[in-house]
């Protein structure tokens, strides 16, 4: 599933694609707006962002909402380009003049009046996003703090986009080995700096793993690991998909878990 640094890195060039441009062509194939896809001809896209997970597309008189979940995908490319071949299936495209817009395979997708969007119950739900640089170390501080909080562990945590939003699996294990933090801790158990280090770490990875692409472990350290051959995947990250090789640090053997069945990755000494 696409973690918000993917969802964000999707909305820009979607935004780029949309934002201000008209839609000339429209194609649906989901059956309950199939009849409403003339709604989309000759508007105009006012907005585009993305929310956690969430991306959400603002028209005049309502709001394209999707949610990728496990599959969904979108492509932009440019209009005079034929559609990729592979085995997603096509819920719409969007065509300006120069572009064309795809969402593949999501099954989340709904069509909200302006108002509808605060209230929509995944919207509504949503903590404080990682990725947008607004968010700031006191605001994640002052949420964890909240009483619904305390007695759960950061494990189960981490994967709450009501608790920080766009974070998933891979950036869950990234975030709690670099903020030196076992799973297993509650937030009620975390003094004053382990909050403020959690806050900052999972700020800070967010924000990498959006500008250079899903890569979580410090850029210096990815370029000796390139350059001694290992791959774009065996060197970007710090213990996710580390299973069974030494930590970074310390040298001790990364452990791999499933809580819930999600991949959770981490080192038992820097994470004791």
């Amino acid at each position: 599933m696409p973690e918000g640094p993917e969802i964000h890195r999707a909305a820009s060039k979607i935004r780029n694609a949309l934002e201000g441009k008209t839609i000339e062509d429209i194609e649906v194939t989901l059956p309950r707006y199939m009849d409403r896809s003339n709604e989309f001809l000759d508007k105009t896209v006012l907005k585009v962002e993305a929310r956690g997970k969430a991306m959400l597309i603002h028209f005049d008189t309502f709001v394209l909402y999707s949610h990728n979940q496990l599959y969904g995908r979108w492509t932009v490319n440019r209009r005079a380009t034929e559609a990729k071949k592979w085995n997603r299936s096509l819920r719409i495209a969007l065509s300006t003049k120069t572009h064309t817009c795809r969402l593949w395979s999501a099954t989340d997708i709904l069509m909200l009046e302006p108002w509808e969007v605060s209230g929509h119950q995944y919207i509504a739900k949503l903590g404080p996003d990682v990725v947008i640089e607004e968010t700031t170390t006191e605001e994640l501080i002052e949420h964890m703090n909240q009483k619904r909080f305390q007695r759960k562990r950061l494990k189960t945590l981490l994967l709450d986009q009501g608790f920080f939003a766009g974070i998933g699996n891979y950036l869950r294990s990234e975030v709690l080995f670099t903020a030196k933090l076992h799973p297993d801790r509650t937030v009620s158990s975390l003094d004053e700096d382990e909050k403020t280090r959690l806050a900052e770490k999972a700020l800070f990875l967010s924000r990498q793993s959006y500008k250079v692409p899903g890569i979580t472990v410090d850029l210096e350290l990815y370029e000796q690991l390139r350059d001694i051959g290992l791959s774009r995947g065996q060197a970007r990250h710090w213990v996710f998909t580390r299973n069974d090789r030494p930590c970074h640090q310390c040298g001790e053997l990364i452990l791999h878990t499933r809580p819930g069945g999600r991949r959770l990755d981490y080192c038992p000494t820097c994470q004791s």
